[in-house]
């Protein structure tokens, strides 16, 4: 499990543009609980679960079938076609040519038909591609989440740890200067706030992207069933 880590924290890492805090350093994690241990071990195999879930909406990506070749100019070729044809269709009504009006109505509804059909597939291929990213998306920012409460415990740990073991520091009145320059948050002594403000922020990107992943939801399957009736 250990091995595996490095590896999904660099992804982040890199996919988060080095905005994530760095890890808890593991001297401060030596005298963890039992149950601490197996809150960690827990959260550690959560991550592990969900990047590969992450990898699995990847090779999604990756093996969705392609678009029947020239497609596209196919539908562009009807579209022309189909307005050629009303054309048409008004001359022979105008005309009163019963015999070429009744063929070239025949002719628009099949080619309506295949209008429908064609487009009806390129709009479920595009609506199913924009879910699948939407849905590696939603694995991120789930994977980034989890990393983020995972920080958040070790540094509760980390804390409990140096409360008992490190020598700290007497307070001592400080100069005119060091109260404009010392940021210092007197509440934030192992500058350990970071890691629940960071997991907030994740919060509201996993909210984000769960929204983001509803509408792409929606939007496939009102391409799916429009797809199912062009069966019909």
């Amino acid at each position: 499990m250990k091995r595996i880590f490095p590896v999904i924290l660099l992804s982040l890492l890199i996919a988060a543009c080095s905005t994530m805090p760095k890890e808890i350093e593991d001297k401060y994690l030596v005298e963890k609980t039992t149950a601490d241990s197996q809150t960690i071990s827990a959260m550690e195999e959560k991550i592990i679960v969900k990047n590969r879930e992450k990898q699995g909406v990847e090779e999604k990506i990756k093996t969705q079938p392609k678009l029947p070749d020239g497609i596209e100019q196919e539908i562009k070729l009807l579209k022309d076609g189909n307005a050629l044809l009303k054309d048409e269709i008004f001359f022979y009504e105008e005309h009163k040519d019963a015999v070429n009006l009744e063929a070239k109505k025949t002719q628009l509804g099949e080619n309506e038909t295949k209008y429908a059909r064609k487009t009806a597939i390129v709009q479920h291929h595009d609506s199913e591609k924009k879910l699948f990213e939407a849905e590696l998306d939603l694995k991120n920012a789930e994977l980034a989440q989890y990393i983020a409460e995972l920080n958040v415990e070790k540094a509760r740990i980390a804390a409990v740890y140096r409360d008992k073991n490190e020598v700290q520091k007497p307070e001592t009145e400080e100069s005119f200067f060091s109260k404009i320059f010392n940021h210092t948050d007197p509440d934030d002594k192992y500058g350990y706030k970071k890691y629940p403000e960071y997991l907030e922020e994740k919060k509201k990107e996993t909210l984000a992207a769960e929204s983001r992943y509803s509408e792409a939801e929606k939007k496939f399957q009102e391409a799916k069933s429009a797809l199912e009736k062009t069966k019909e």
